[in-house]
């Protein structure tokens, strides 16, 4: 690891040494450097001067990005692409743009040795800013989730994270992230962060998580409901036990046995496209119920017109825009049945649910509005630096 690093710093500053100065009339934030949920393109793609670089391409997102690696493989591309290409890419970008916006667990330089703090250190030295736009995991500690699930009596994320990885509940994981949060209070102009569902080492004041759904992928149709078919479910989990999949399925078994009809689909690493076409059909979303946000996956079922069942409640995070609850029926784990057999019930409230949930949206998460609130907290941090 200590190597790799010290590779690392060398490639960095040769790089940066190598390519010109950037334009002083540059604007332009760098994006990166590995998608998460479709949020580093959408991202770059609403603001007014941004471009998305990644290092590696996700295999569920087909995006034109301003940057990313060729899809011709050679020998040894992995080692290639985590020892040098990071690295070089990031001394090229630090010369062209006046600042960066981190979004993934890992930084340009990609090693476990330093947790981004050389990398921080180096674009302040060289007069950029920083924003770390927080996700999920690469922020959360697993430790202090545990200790909310004792304060509030109620499962969330971390009740199951060693459930999934084991790795997750150890003193060395939680390092970590303490160390990532760390960074980002020494050297962060702006931190993006849902701050009670990825409770942290965090210190620094922040900007609540701004979801960022395509302006044109809003649904003004809602005739899916006057059809007399069988109502559509769908559940889209991308980590299954901690997204509750467990409770969906025994939900879906009792409800079938009681003599209800629908059709059930659950997708599961498959194309963002597979995802959509779901979404456009489905009449129910079940997304997830130990978090305390509704998730990008939320906001797209939303988008699409359907009624979101999931566990964020605007009572417990502070940081949900006011009237949240009645864009989506509020359900804790243990409601998941019975919240479901309410819709089947009641093909109004349903509806209303999907109509409130898009006018949700419309409101709270377009790229057009984000993207302008945004801007406006990049602007202020960049003349701050003046």
């Amino acid at each position: 690891m200590r190597l790799r690093f010290l590779v690392q710093v060398v490639v960095l500053n040769l790089s940066f040494l190598t390519h010109r100065a950037r334009n002083s009339q540059s604007q332009e934030w760098i994006v990166g450097p590995y998608e998460i949920a479709g949020m580093v393109y959408r991202l770059a793609q609403s603001l007014s001067s941004a471009r998305s670089v990644i290092l590696a391409r996700h295999p569920f997102f087909n995006f034109d990005y301003g940057w990313a690696p060729s899809e011709r493989t050679y020998p040894a591309s992995g080692v290639l692409r985590s020892w040098l290409l990071g690295p070089w890419k990031l001394g090229e970008l630090a010369r062209t743009s006046v600042g960066f916006i981190y979004m993934s667990a890992e930084g340009f330089l990609n090693s476990a040795h330093d947790q981004r703090d050389y990398e921080f250190r180096f674009l302040k030295k060289h007069g950029l800013r920083i924003a770390t736009y927080f996700t999920g995991n690469d922020i959360r500690s697993p430790r202090l989730m545990k200790e909310l699930e004792r304060e509030t009596g109620r499962p969330n994320l971390g009740t199951y994270l060693g459930d999934v990885n084991r790795v997750f509940t150890s003193v060395g994981y939680d390092d970590t992230k303490r160390a990532i949060a760390a960074a980002a209070n020494r050297y962060s102009d702006v931190v993006f962060n849902a701050d009670l569902d990825q409770r942290s080492y965090l210190e620094r004041p922040s900007h609540p998580f701004f979801y960022f759904h395509p302006d044109s992928e809003v649904t003004d149709d809602f005739s899916k409901f006057e059809s007399s078919s069988k109502r559509v479910i769908v559940h889209a989990p991308s980590a299954p036990i901690l997204k509750g999949t467990q409770l969906v399925r025994a939900a879906i078994d009792q409800l079938r046995a009681e003599g209800y009809e629908f059709e059930y689909i659950e997708l599961t690493g498959v194309s963002h496209e597979i995802v959509t076409s779901a979404l456009n059909r489905a009449h129910i979303v079940l997304n997830e119920f130990y978090s305390y946000v509704p998730g990008v996956f939320g906001v797209e079922a939303m988008a699409a017109g359907c009624a979101l069942l999931t566990s964020a409640d605007e009572h417990l995070d502070r940081q949900l825009p006011p009237g949240s609850n009645e864009a989506w029926l509020v359900t804790e784990h243990f409601r998941v049945t019975d919240h479901l057999r309410e819709l089947l019930e009641d093909p109004l409230r349903t509806r209303a649910f999907a109509v409130e949930g898009r006018n949700w949206v419309l409101r709270n998460a377009l790229a057009s509005v984000s993207g302008k609130t945004v801007d406006a907290i990049l602007l202020k941090s960049l003349e701050q630096s003046r």
